[in-house]
């Protein structure tokens, strides 16, 4: 192939599509595309190795700020519990102003407290599952409310299923 020719059909490749005809839904996979993976593990308590000692500078001088508490050390059931509620959240997370993300994390880490709990007790609520994820999700401001109810009840119907099967795998073990 003549190499003018094979530059030609590179530039008909990379032409962008004007955003007039780009639809909704398209704009939005190419934009979650564009995020980095770990935009989904906003519950996740940061590691002591990540975390940088931050100082501030006083008259010229470094100074230590308060310490960071440790991070809450977490079971696999609290884990497992985190991954299903942030799993689709990052790029809703990623956009949300630094007071609106402290809210939704308390939120979320106190939902996924009490939700672990329940899974290990294997008493799960559902009534009460779904509340405390609806309540945490209405917490994302801008967003359908009727589309985070949506997202509430898959999120209940994956731990639920999990729950069962956990069960079962519980009940064939000796």
């Amino acid at each position: 192939m003549p190499d003018w020719l094979n530059k030609a059909s590179q530039k008909d490749a990379q032409k962008e599509v004007p955003s007039h005809e780009v639809s909704s839904l398209e704009a939005d996979e190419r934009a979650l595309e564009a995020l980095p993976e770990s935009a989904d593990t906003f519950l996740e308590s940061e590691t002591p190795q990540t975390q940088a000692p931050s100082t501030s500078v006083v008259a010229g001088l470094p100074t230590a700020s308060a310490p960071t508490p440790p991070p809450v050390p977490t079971d696999e059931v609290t884990v497992r519990v985190e991954k299903i509620m942030e799993d689709g959240l990052g790029a809703y997370y990623q956009n949300l102003p630094p007071e609106a993300k402290l809210k939704f994390k308390q939120t979320g880490e106190a939902a996924a407290v009490e939700i672990s709990q329940m899974v290990r007790a294997l008493k799960i609520k559902v009534r009460r599952v779904l509340r405390l994820l609806r309540d945490w999700l209405l917490t994302i401001p801008g967003v359908n409310k009727f589309f985070l109810e949506q997202e509430a009840k898959i999120k209940t119907d994956r731990i639920l299923e999990w729950v069962e099967a956990r069960k079962t795998e519980l009940s064939e073990r000796p």
